[in-house]
């Protein structure tokens, strides 16, 4: 059944990526059975019929061909702006996981992220449950982004606010505006590494008190998957684990996903752990009985995921952070230990604390010839290092393999197997500097050579016409005769005595 309570869109259709994934549709079904729940904002099939499969749904979408679709597959349909949402405390559960930003329309007034938040409570019943994402104006996925959000990218952007809304600003911020509404948090997440598709959920807590090098790993393996071969202003993956590791991970994220509830307390709250990870399987990350965190497969991951989580330093910082300051004793020590005890996992998938290597992923299949991958990671990236003349894949490579006790030759490898890598422009721009240097180098020797060959040519024209002043001197030519006639006398003595 298809409902127009005003505002509708009548030819608009979302042109952004909807809320989805498997993190958040494993999220949705912890919701508890039976309730009624409003499903506000464009979400994916998936995560509406995972929603669907044990609640009665409603969903609120602006965009009437989409109102229409959904009616097809015979759902509830509220189609219209929220301004024309009812007050009435209807709903038990209200899922925005796309956030209040494509609620409104064109057709009716604009509301700010405050007055959106106040439309959706007005129609939660008392000790109803709000599942709310919230995109973070700072977070590493701005911060990399080469355009800008206060013009328009899209047909769905027609009010471009950016960071001049009253949207807030971190964690503390909102769970303040929160309470400020008669709110209570139950659970609240940062969102990895983009806010529509989350591959990593962390509370705060975890980033601030848990295995942080491990999470800024998990935080810098998840940015890099998303960014692959996409234009960014500089790596994500290197900002993301240093926010992490550096206790900034809630402020940097993408997003926040929130669970409150409106008084009084419900008796089913979402039991939500300190991390969940995945991308189509579902794992969660939390402390154990003894302290120490382990992880536990939710949903469709391989057995090889359960245990305990390693600890240490990702490989990959390690070595680059050696590669920058010339460390050659620690580059070796790394290199070895690396290609002795993990040869088939990814510099970006092993972790090292002290002399122990552990991999970070097991269900990741073996790679072929990791440190080839390493050494295109350290020329993509322009990142300084010991053997300045090793400007090629294949040279960096063999060094490398030297330093680490393997044989120096590289075999060819297909284009196909490149490492896909972000396609970062302060990178870009660090390649740039390089060959400026390069080529002011090589322009500088040819200059020199220049010069060389120009003082040569003068000092040989200097000899020429000496050889000319003395060629014209009537001495030289009695000697040049006498030097013939001598010739010819000794061939004729040479005939004779033959």
């Amino acid at each position: 059944m298809m409902e127009m309570i005003g505002g509708e869109m009548p030819s608009f259709t979302e042109d952004r990526p909807r809320a989805g994934g498997a993190l958040f549709g494993h999220v949705a079904e912890q919701l508890p059975a039976g309730v009624d729940v409003l499903v506000a904002g464009p979400h994916t099939d998936e995560l509406i019929d995972a929603v669907a499969a044990r609640a009665n749904v409603t969903c609120l979408v602006r965009s009437e061909p989409e109102a229409i679709a959904l009616d097809a597959r015979g759902l509830t349909v509220l189609c219209g702006t929220l301004v024309k949402l009812p007050d009435a405390e209807k709903y038990d559960v209200i899922v925005a996981l796309d956030g209040v930003d494509r609620l409104c329309s064109v057709e009716n007034e604009q509301l700010d992220w405050a007055a959106s938040l106040q439309a959706l409570k007005r129609a939660l019943r008392p000790g109803g449950t709000l599942l709310l994402a919230v995109e973070n104006e700072l977070g590493v996925h701005r911060l990399v982004d080469p355009a800008t959000h206060t013009s328009a990218q899209a047909d769905s952007a027609w009010r471009p606010l950016g960071e001049f809304d009253t949207k807030p600003g971190n964690p503390t911020r909102l769970a303040g505006k929160l309470s400020a509404e008669g709110l209570a948090i139950d659970w609240l997440g940062s969102v990895w590494p983009v806010p529509e598709t989350p591959t990593l959920i962390a509370t705060p807590n975890a980033l601030q008190d848990g295995p942080a090098d491990v999470l800024a790993a998990v935080a810098a393996g998840a940015v890099g998957r998303a960014y692959t071969d996409k234009p960014v202003l500089s790596d994500p993956r290197r900002l993301a684990a240093a926010a992490v590791r550096g206790g900034l991970g809630a402020e940097f994220a993408a997003s926040w996903l929130v669970v409150a509830h409106r008084a009084p307390r419900p008796a089913a709250v979402l039991n939500l752990p300190p991390v969940l990870a995945g991308d189509g399987p579902v794992v969660e990350i939390a402390p154990g009985p003894d302290g120490a965190w382990v992880r536990r497969v939710l949903r469709d991951a391989p057995d090889v995921l359960n245990g305990p989580l390693p600890t240490g330093r990702l490989l990959e910082e390690l070595l680059l952070g050696a590669a920058l300051r010339h460390d050659l004793p620690l580059l070796r020590r790394l290199l070895t230990g690396w290609a002795a005890a993990q040869p088939h996992a990814t510099a970006d998938n092993v972790v090292v604390h002290h002399d122990t290597f552990a991999v970070l992923d097991p269900s990741i299949p073996p790679q072929t010839d990791v440190i080839r991958r390493f050494a295109q990671t350290l020329l993509g990236g322009g990142y300084a290092h010991p053997w300045p003349a090793a400007t090629d894949l294949t040279t960096l490579t063999s060094v490398l393999h030297g330093a680490a006790g393997l044989p120096d030759d590289v075999p060819p490898v297909p284009a196909e197997d490149e490492l896909p890598l972000p396609d970062s422009r302060r990178e870009h721009e660090e390649q740039l500097r390089a060959l400026r240097r390069q080529i002011a180098d090589a322009t500088s020797r040819a200059q020199w050579y220049e010069r060389e060959l120009n003082k040569r040519d003068k000092e040989l024209a200097k000899l020429r016409k000496q050889a000319e002043i003395f060629t014209g001197k009537v001495g030289y030519r009695v000697v040049k005769i006498g030097y013939g006639v001598a010739r010819k006398a000794r061939n004729r003595l040479r005939k004779g005595l033959k």
